[in-house]
């Protein structure tokens, strides 16, 4: 990610490397807990571009999961499942190939890139399933299955970016749950989103770049799968994951600002794919960078006319 950048540095206000000690230090215990059993350590990449030197106003922050080898952890992935989790990483490579694009351009926003960086390891040093753990927000969060580990990174780099950059509005993309994979098969994302007005452009941004979205509810519902028995909210549904996209981005929803524009893409079936299907090569597609930079270019053109 930080490659990426060289050459830029005129165009950025601020680059922070959160290290996994950092981590603690914020209070960014999901997210290291999800990390600290692997021989390379969990860190937080964040970018602040400023296209827009007028103005000290965040316009968007994009963040990715962005798991490099996702195990499963102590809840194992199966052979047939495990091969192709390096791809887990997806919702990172989207932000990355996202931030190229608009460095390049020059485009005139300001807009924070994050990306949340772990193994989810197996090893004497992992979380646990029964774990109960407290996230920078402030909620306690019931550890139900260990292989739910992107929400918990999500969910810490969401609130930092939150309290330290205050964007107008959040894009969060991730190879999220096999469940948005069952619902919409492995060409499409799902959508979910708090705002109208940004998930119709995200849509049409989608459909500029060959990259198709669906938009998918969160119901009350989902919110009520995901409350906790000991803890305020737990990482798992309490049934047999029916409905798990919907249960996961609702999960993200507890981490959202009030007055904060949010949209969450699952990711989950186009971002891996065994054969390639024109736009998109097989392994890692990077699915979302042109949706992504698609978006922000028709927001800064927008802004321009």
């Amino acid at each position: 990610m930080l490659k990426v950048i060289e050459g830029h540095e005129g165009k950025l206000k601020k680059v922070e490397v959160l290290q996994a000690e950092d981590l603690q230090k914020e209070k960014m215990n999901l997210f290291y807990e999800v990390g600290k059993g692997a021989v390379s350590q969990p860190r937080c990449v964040i970018v602040h571009y400023q296209g827009n030197p007028e103005s000290d106003e965040v316009d968007y922050a994009i963040v990715g999961k962005g798991l490099t080898y996702d195990t499963g952890g102590l809840n194992k992935k199966p052979t047939g499942f495990i091969e192709d989790m390096h791809g887990d990483k997806g919702g990172s490579v989207a932000v990355i190939g996202a931030m190229q694009g608009v460095l390049e351009l020059g485009l005139k926003k300001n807009i924070v890139f994050a990306c949340g960086f772990a193994e989810n390891a197996i090893g004497s040093r992992v979380y646990k399933p029964g774990d109960i753990i407290k996230s920078k927000k402030g909620l306690s969060v019931e550890v139900g299955n260990t292989d739910a580990e992107g929400r918990l990174v999500l969910a810490d780099t969401l609130t930092y970016v939150q309290e330290n950059y205050k964007p107008k509005s959040v894009v969060d993309l991730a190879t999220l749950t096999g469940a948005c994979v069952v619902a919409l098969g492995n060409d499409t994302a799902g959508l979910f989103s708090n705002n109208d007005d940004l998930k119709d452009k995200l849509e049409a941004a989608s459909k500029e770049s060959f990259e198709p979205v669906w938009h998918l509810p969160i119901f009350a519902d989902h919110r009520d799968a995901i409350k906790g028995t000991w803890g305020d909210i737990s990482n798992t549904g309490k049934t047999r994951g029916y409905g798990g996209a919907s249960t996961a981005a609702a999960f993200l929803e507890r981490f959202i600002e009030k007055d904060t524009h949010w949209a969450h893409i699952d990711i989950a079936g186009p971002a891996i794919r065994k054969a390639p299907k024109p736009p998109m090569s097989d392994d890692v597609t990077g699915f979302g960078a042109s949706l992504l930079l698609n978006f922000l270019k028709s927001e800064a053109n927008g802004d321009s006319n």
